[in-house]
């Protein structure tokens, strides 16, 4: 199969943040390089699968409502992550399956019903220079978010069949569902009535949230006693206990070493769930025995 890469989307607005996502950078954290990677991994996945690319196929990643592309070569692209109203040359169109585009197309996201995050794949993939092995968001690099005027290069695959993907649904996305999650490493400094109180209580998302971490607010949670932690490994899907007894979440772009208490442990499935949410919504946790 003769595979080209070729310009194929020009940004005429970017949005809230749009970037390339893969399934992350690993191998790197011993030099404080964080694994970011696309925040719904299940959502890029079914996109990725749904127009036959291998599943860590870069896509680009969406935050709200407001993006506006141009289609510069002929692809077959589609949409996965939150429900959203999506126009097509001014026309409502369904791109959770597969369709192809042509040279002049405008591609144009009006609403988000649900879920946070939209991720756009191509057959074939998107296309840029790595660093470290990844094309994912990377600060102080050429992987970083991109603006009006800026095109997109892609592996273009010539007389490429487009696929139905007939078999695949959308990855549920539900604002309610409960945070599955295992204690963490410090989970016994918690008094025993905060113990009870995390799994009884829900959480709001703060304004001051991002690709790094979700703050939370609610009931402070209580330590037994003053606790002092040397510095320690962290990963996504960590949830820290903060001074003021607040907590965070740790998400894709989160840092590799931290200070704070580690309650708890997000599971993997769950942070694809998390990503789709947005200050305002709520969290309640329950326990993975």
């Amino acid at each position: 199969m003769e595979i080209a890469i070729k310009q194929v989307i020009r940004i005429i607005r970017p949005g809230i943040f749009c970037a390339l996502q893969d399934i992350g950078r690993f191998g790197y954290r011993h030099l404080g390089v964080p694994c970011s990677g696309a925040s719904d991994r299940a959502s890029m996945i079914y996109v990725n699968t749904i127009l036959q690319n291998r599943p860590e196929t870069p896509v680009l990643e969406i935050f709200g409502a407001g993006s506006i592309f141009e289609i510069i070569s002929s692809c077959t692209v589609c949409f996965g992550g939150a429900k959203a109203l999506i126009r097509l040359n001014g026309q409502e169109f369904d791109f959770s399956k597969p369709h192809k585009c042509s040279s002049g197309d405008i591609i144009k996201i009006e609403k988000l019903s649900s879920g946070t995050i939209l991720y756009l794949g191509i057959s074939g993939g998107f296309y840029a220079p790595p660093v470290m092995e990844s094309v994912s968001y990377l600060k102080d690099t050429h992987l970083t978010t991109f603006k009006k005027g800026d095109k997109l290069y892609a592996h273009i695959l010539r007389n490429h069949s487009i696929p139905s993907g007939a078999a695949l649904k959308l990855p549920l996305i539900s604002k309610t569902k409960k945070i599955h999650v295992f204690k963490g490493p410090e989970f016994d400094i918690l008094s025993n009535e905060s113990k009870a109180e995390i799994f009884e209580e829900s959480f709001r998302i703060t304004p001051q949230s991002n690709r790094m971490g979700y703050r939370l607010q609610g009931h402070p949670m209580s330590k037994l006693s003053t606790f002092e932690m040397l510095t320690s490994a962290v990963t996504p899907g960590v949830v820290q206990l903060l001074p003021d007894g607040q907590m965070i979440i740790l998400m894709r772009d989160c840092q590799t070493t931290g200070g704070y208490p580690r309650i708890l442990i997000t599971d993997e499935s769950d942070i694809n769930q998390l990503a789709q949410r947005s200050p305002g919504d709520t969290v309640h946790f329950a326990i993975i025995d």
